[in-house]
C-alpha cells in the first residue's frame, strides 16, 4: 500500500466517524472546489479527416465494377 493510499484510507476512517450533516458538508465544500464547468476534451474532426482520405478525382465505380470486383475477390479466397 502507498503512501497515498494509506493516508486516504485514514481520512476516509476518520470521516466515517462524524455524523451525517458533517460528512454532507464536507462533501459540498469538496464538490465547491471544482470548475462550475468541466473542461470540454478537444475534438479531432475525425469525420472531415476521413472524407479527406475517401476523396478522388475518380468517380464512383458503378454496380457492374464492383460486382466484378467481388467475383474476383471470391476467386482469390475460394479458388
Amino acid at each position: 500500500m502507498t503512501f497515498r493510499q494509506a493516508e486516504y484510507e485514514r481520512i476516509m476512517a476518520q470521516i466515517k466517524r462524524w455524523p451525517p450533516d458533517h460528512r454532507l458538508t464536507l462533501v459540498r465544500d469538496v464538490l465547491n472546489t471544482l470548475p462550475a464547468t468541466p473542461a470540454q476534451p478537444r475534438r479531432s474532426p475525425t469525420l472531415h479527416v476521413a472524407l479527406g482520405l475517401l476523396a478522388t478525382d475518380q468517380p464512383a465505380p458503378t454496380d457492374e465494377t464492383i460486382q466484378q470486383w467481388l467475383r474476383e475477390r471470391r476467386l482469390e479466397k475460394y479458388g
